[in-house]
């Protein structure tokens, strides 16, 4: 990669969109066409030839409500994945921790994610980390199964087989996969039981139980209600009695009880009103990457274009890979994780760099605007942008926050305790026209990717 901040030549190394165990997803613009692609980097390790595993098996899928795999190129021990970009981020934005999504919108993106797991299960795919931090929106707020790290093939020539590797995200994880070394367990109980506590989370705004054990009190406390004991307390007195009624057949201890796919989505409550909520009405209210101008049209890359980005790989019907025109970073669709401070902006991150101090967590700066945050489990990046000053909130700087790694709901209540203690400094949000995107250093020698 040259020391301008590019990936190839005409493709810059906007910013980061996530990082994790396997290493990172950025984000790639065009610096002729504004083209943008996720680029997700599989770093080798432990488990040699997992990048190529979950290309080849992602490049082969192909529907509404599954992320694009548009290509894969290998760099060293790093293997680089080329996505469909997702410009609504990720469902968990949508989610208030204690307050979810309202019911109208967990209704709709729960049929979109049923419809996404029927067709990975008519492929015989298993994807096994169903979580909101893996389900994304684009920019007409459809939902799309993204992240086959953890993905297998249950199935090949009809024929089935259990599966006995513990794998997934503990919450979200059920509890036959917990104990799949000495028990192995059929995948399509186990996706659902996973979809099925992310309707959970975006119906009340928190998790049922930290792993599903008898070791776990609510977990037991779930349990034993299953088997009609007392009604346990927590998430559950949030949600409707129709909803909870499917959560209860979804979130059968016993896998060989609970509902097909096929009876889950004939329940009552998903063939409720399709009444949409005001959030949904404006199409894509909030959004944790950022967005296209307004009134966009889109257009196919060129081959040439196409062929500077996947070099020798062989991406997947490469005809079809769109670019957003408009400056993708020109403009910022509005967030929950966003504080407006008034001070100059210098003094923004210092500001917080006090507060995260006298509360024991630890940062390091990646640029003056830029700055890095672990808070226990959670690590999120926060840039500090000057925007333009307005008669309503004067000059005033924009603090927004991001998830790196952990739990979204987790970040969520870190990015409230931040907010409560930089109170003092608050400014009035300024209307989402005047508001300005950071461009130049933060988006290229910044948060330049290393291939070594």
């Amino acid at each position: 990669m040259s020391s301008g901040g590019e990936f190839v030549e005409g493709w810059l190394v906007a910013q980061v969109l996530g990082e994790g165990a396997y290493g990172e997803v950025r984000l790639l613009v065009h610096a002729r066409t504004n083209a943008s692609v996720a680029l997700k980097a599989v770093r080798g390790g432990a488990e040699q030839g997992a990048g190529a595993r979950e290309a080849g098996l992602h490049r082969a899928l192909r529907h509404p409500h599954v992320l694009r795999c548009l290509g894969a190129r290998q760099h060293g021990d790093v293997h680089y994945l080329f996505l469909e970009y997702a410009q609504g981020g990720e469902l968990f934005d949508r989610i208030e921790p204690d307050a979810g999504t309202g019911e109208a919108a967990a209704r709709r993106y729960w049929r979109q994610l049923l419809d996404g797991l029927r067709y990975l299960h008519s492929r015989g795919v298993a994807h096994r980390d169903i979580k909101p931090e893996n389900l994304l929106l684009d920019n007409h707020d459809t939902l799309k199964i993204s992240d086959f790290g953890m993905a297998t093939l249950f199935r090949q020539g009809g024929r089935e087989r259990l599966l006995s590797r513990v794998c997934g995200t503990p919450p979200y994880a059920a509890p036959e996969v917990l104990t799949a070394p000495t028990r192995p367990y059929r995948a399509p109980p186990a996706d659902l039981w996973a979809a099925a506590l992310v309707l959970l989370a975006m119906l009340a705004g928190e998790l049922a139980w930290e792993r599903a054990d008898e070791s776990d009190a609510r977990y037991a406390a779930w349990s034993a209600w299953s088997a009609g004991g007392i009604a346990p307390s927590g998430p559950w007195s949030k949600v409707s009695l129709p909803a909870l009624d499917l959560l209860r057949r979804a979130l059968r201890p016993d896998s060989t009880r609970r509902p097909s796919l096929d009876a889950l989505s004939a329940h009552r409550w998903l063939r409720d009103s399709d009444e949409v909520d005001a959030g949904l009405a404006g199409g894509r209210p909030w959004s944790s990457q950022p967005c296209g101008v307004a009134g966009g049209n889109e257009s196919e890359l060129s081959a040439r274009d196409m062929d500077e980005l996947l070099c020798h790989s062989q991406p997947a019907h490469s005809d079809d890979l769109l670019a957003e025109a408009g400056a993708p970073l020109q403009r910022l669709a509005p967030r929950l994780t966003r504080l407006f401070l008034r001070c100059a902006e210098r003094d923004a991150l210092p500001a917080l760099a006090e507060q995260l101090t006298t509360r024991g967590h630890t940062y390091r700066y990646l640029h003056p605007r830029v700055m890095a945050v672990e808070c226990g489990e959670v690590r999120m990046r926060a840039w500090a942008v000057r925007v333009r000053e307005t008669p309503a909130a004067g000059g005033c700087v924009m603090i927004e926050f991001r998830r790196a790694r952990g739990c979204g709901l987790a970040f969520k209540r870190r990015f409230r305790e931040l907010s409560e203690l930089l109170r003092p400094l608050a400014a009035p949000a300024p209307p989402q026209r005047d508001l300005l995107a950071p461009l130049t250093p933060v988006t290229t020698e910044t948060c330049r990717m290393d291939t070594a």
